[in-house]
């Protein structure tokens, strides 16, 4: 069946271009195009769509910024065409690329003459958007509430708003928790269950959910996650879960006890580490520095778990750029865990699951379906 492609850019040039390079193939029918956030809304609410193509200008942030809510509430498969190498900024520079399903950097130059230069990499990638193996959402989701994305949207600037304030307020003793390298096991009364901590970055949400919404609302174990999202992005991307996840998901709390069938997302812009209060785990949430060039880090969790749960933990890298999880999920395994990073073939970004497996800090490297029966397996 031909895919129905929408197409959204702030450019009327690359509107047009990019709608009769695709359209000239026989499987792309152009659905719409759209110039802004709004359009797209309008558009999602009336007409069945299977791919969106949104092309982004790096330094317009105001105006992708609705497109960061829409992704979240509206599961349509999204490919970025962007002007800025996400290899060469911080993810948290461009967290529209990290809820996306796949990117394409932009060539250089004039645009009449180097967009076509990209035109079958992307009717491939058009084409190999698998619409089966998305989430299903029920007909009446695909239509957006427009009045909650709305007030959403107006909210946002608000939210920043408070976010700095709290931020700059925030204790000392936050301030001064350092992350450490330790593993030597914490002698303490053998912990009730097993542990599953995910990283992941580039790609990730979408994976994440693919993942997470399969959790049965009975899973034996608490479940960790490090998302590369700044504080913004993560509350977004948590509620968005909240609707298609059977087991309870939240953002961790400093010092908030751990308990089985949890979901546990690091706070955006702290790192987050298991700790042991009273033979109890606890979530630890800090600040401190950046490390891998991120924050949150996936090594801090990784770490941690390997030294409290050890031989119970279960380790998955996921989809990303840079290496971020790899010396940790290499912790998890020498304590005697079990770890796995997600394969080439189902990766947005093969860069921190291409690390793990080449350097042998991945027992298994499989595509991310499988890992769902890992973890039901590991923790049974």
């Amino acid at each position: 069946m031909p895919k129905k492609v929408l197409i959204a850019s702030e450019s009327a040039y690359r509107r047009n271009l990019l709608s009769e390079m695709l359209s000239s193939h026989n499987k792309i029918i152009i659905a719409d195009i759209a110039r802004n956030g709004q359009e797209v809304i309008n558009i999602i609410g009336t007409k069945e769509l299977d791919v969106l193509i949104l092309d982004i200008e790096y330094e317009n942030k105001e105006w992708l910024k609705p497109f960061n809510l829409l992704i979240d509430q509206f599961n349509i498969p999204t490919i970025v065409l962007t002007d800025i190498n996400p290899k060469k900024v911080s993810s948290f520079e461009i967290p529209i690329i990290q809820k996306s399903d796949d990117y394409i950097v932009k060539p250089r130059g004039i645009w009449k003459n180097v967009l076509p230069t990209i035109k079958e990499t992307l009717i491939s990638k058009i084409r190999m958007i698998d619409i089966s193996k998305k989430q299903e959402v029920d007909n009446k989701s695909r239509i957006l509430n427009k009045d909650s994305f709305i007030q959403e949207s107006q909210k946002l600037r608000i939210t920043s708003e408070l976010q700095l304030n709290k931020k700059n307020e925030s204790s000392k003793e936050d301030r001064a928790e350092e992350f450490f390298l330790e593993i030597s096991p914490i002698t303490m009364t053998r912990l009730p269950t097993r542990i599953v901590v995910i990283g992941a970055s580039v790609g990730g949400p979408r994976t994440l959910r693919t993942i997470l919404s399969e959790i049965p609302d009975n899973f034996p174990a608490p479940i960790l996650v490090v998302q590369h999202l700044n504080h913004l992005f993560m509350r977004q991307f948590v509620m968005s879960l909240k609707d298609i996840c059977k087991a309870n998901v939240k953002i961790g709390n400093n010092y908030e006890e751990i308990v089985p069938g949890t979901i546990y997302f690091s706070p955006g812009d702290k790192h987050m580490q298991v700790t042991v209060k009273n033979n109890k785990p606890y979530i630890r949430t800090f600040e401190g520095e950046p490390v891998n060039f991120c924050r949150p880090s996936v090594d801090v969790l990784f770490y941690s778990t390997a030294r409290i749960y050890r031989e119970n933990t279960l380790g998955i890298l996921l989809t990303g750029m840079g290496r971020d999880g790899v010396e940790g999920l290499r912790a998890i395994k020498a304590q005697g865990g079990m770890t796995i990073a997600e394969s080439e073939e189902t990766s947005v970004l093969y860069g921190m699951p291409k690390v793990a497996a080449e350097t042998g800090a991945a027992e298994i490297v499989i595509p991310n379906h499988r890992i769902i029966n890992e973890m039901i397996k590991f923790t049974s």
